[in-house]
């Protein structure tokens, strides 16, 4: 009896281990054929269709990174002051130290990071939020009878301006926490903001900007993917409640796992 337990206890585990593995990498499939289905879309448009495209991108831009430049330079400032305090507390003084800490920290690690759990929490939750309610009220299907294609009018121009924006961002944040950085460390050990800037700015190499440009691309894409395939498996309104919190935790994991698969070919 007691060896019937433990062998049927040995395969619940391996059921869940293997849940654990087939789980993600089945959303992993699903948003890759939606990426397809996407850029399938996307080719077929017309000549017409274009500047409409175009226009929706810039919109998507200027609600997504000019509206929120000002939280982000001030998130930036607190942040960077936030990250001198342990350095001032080590008595950490030499500049070319403290700018190899900010480029392992907040360059390429915890800025990026940072201004993904911003955009998946504000621009992404209003994308499953506005596309849910579409999606709810039949409206998209209204759209698709007329020959509109949901794929390149709706999720094409958000694939493109979340991509710019989340880059735009990313520069936004890291000249604030540059700033309140240099600001902090000049306050408690003198060190010339000059110094420090210069240093920082001195460490981005061609080879650093282009794989941590890589990585916010990839989270952008992650993103607008997990939000508008949830927005688009809504069936009434009462599931737009339970699509939010899915489809953000979703993608602010995945970007966790796309910065991680990034600092293993960056430091690996």
């Amino acid at each position: 009896m007691a060896v019937i337990q433990w062998v049927s206890r040995f395969w619940r585990g391996v059921e869940r281990l293997s849940r654990m593995v087939i789980v993600p990498l089945d959303r992993l499939l699903e948003e890759l054929g939606f990426l397809s289905i996407v850029l399938v879309s996307v080719g077929l448009a017309t000549r017409g269709e274009w500047p409409f495209l175009a226009r929706y991108t810039g919109q998507q831009i200027y609600f997504t990174a000019v509206q929120r430049t000002y939280i982000f330079t001030v998130v930036g400032l607190i942040i960077g002051a936030l990250t001198a305090f342990p350095l001032i507390v080590l008595g950490i003084r030499d500049p070319q130290i403290l700018g190899r800490i900010m480029h392992l920290m907040i360059y390429h690690q915890l800025g990026p990071i940072l201004a993904a759990l911003f955009v998946a929490g504000l621009s992404g939750a209003a994308i499953t939020a506005e596309l849910g309610e579409l999606r709810a009220n039949q409206a998209l299907d209204h759209l698709t009878a007329m020959g509109v294609n949901p794929y390149s009018f709706f999720v094409f121009p958000r694939l493109i301006g979340m991509a710019l924006s989340l880059l735009i961002l990313n520069c936004w944040l890291n000249v604030g926490v540059t700033v309140g950085a240099a600001l902090m460390l000049n306050l408690y050990h003198n060190i010339p903001p000059t110094v420090f800037l210069r240093v920082c700015v001195a460490g981005l190499t061609p080879t650093a900007l282009t794989l941590t440009g890589g990585m916010i691309v990839m989270q952008a894409t992650h993103i607008v993917l997990v939000q508008t395939l949830r927005a688009f498996q809504v069936r009434a309104y009462v599931d737009i409640p339970r699509a939010l919190p899915n489809a953000f935790t979703q993608s602010f994991i995945g970007c966790l796992l796309i910065s991680l698969l990034f600092s293993l070919v960056r430091y690996g």
